[in-house]
């Protein structure tokens, strides 16, 4: 009877992991002034196209083996106000020196995530799953998509595991208990996927 119900168990258990059961199935885009950023799909030129200029703010320093992907973080402005910030990938080499891909980081640079705060998009439409985010709340992402309370930061934060990656909220500050940016990801095995 005992390895009867154990095998019900791990039966259910390997259904409900692989219909994703429990992971909401959101949009792994977003959208700003009226532009879609599709991410695994949109480029950093296609970014750029759009009047946004490109600052990086940090790279990769050493590709491990097994890595696909070169990874660079952007931030993309058209002046105060008007910001946002973007992970993208490139596609590795395999050399040791991954200065030819980040010269490709700034157009063929596949945007793997993206970062709005409150603050930074006061001067433009931001917004998630038709959620702007100046009227996005910490208490929005509990109850949509299931975000659980990130002890791993100082400042208040959310994060929820999603079918294709992650949204995550945080606070402005350690003072601050309020939502100020969100962080939609896609995941590094879905956009490997994308790209066969």
């Amino acid at each position: 009877m005992k390895t009867k119900c154990i095998t019900l168990l791990l039966a259910l258990l390997l259904v409900f992991g692989l219909t994703g059961c429990g992971a909401p199935d959101v949009p792994m885009e977003a959208t700003i002034d009226g532009n879609t950023i599709v991410l695994g799909q949109t480029t950093m030129q296609d970014l750029i196209d759009l009047g946004y200029e490109p600052h990086l703010q940090s790279r990769q320093d050493v590709a491990r083996d097994g890595d696909a992907y070169i990874t660079f973080y952007y931030s993309l402005d058209k002046g105060a106000g008007h910001q946002f910030w973007a992970d993208v990938a490139v596609p590795w080499s395999g050399d040791t020196n991954i200065n030819d891909e980040a010269a490709l980081s700034t157009t063929e640079g596949i945007v793997r995530s993206v970062k709005f705060s409150k603050s930074s998009t006061e001067k433009i439409k931001a917004s998630y799953n038709g959620i702007d985010i100046q009227d996005m709340t910490f208490d929005y992402g509990i109850e949509k998509w299931g975000a659980k309370k990130d002890d791993r930061t100082t400042v208040p934060a959310y994060l929820a595991t999603v079918k294709r990656g992650s949204l995550r909220m945080e606070s402005e500050s350690t003072l601050e208990e309020e939502f100020h940016e969100l962080t939609v990801s896609l995941s590094m095995k879905e956009l490997e996927k994308m790209q066969k």
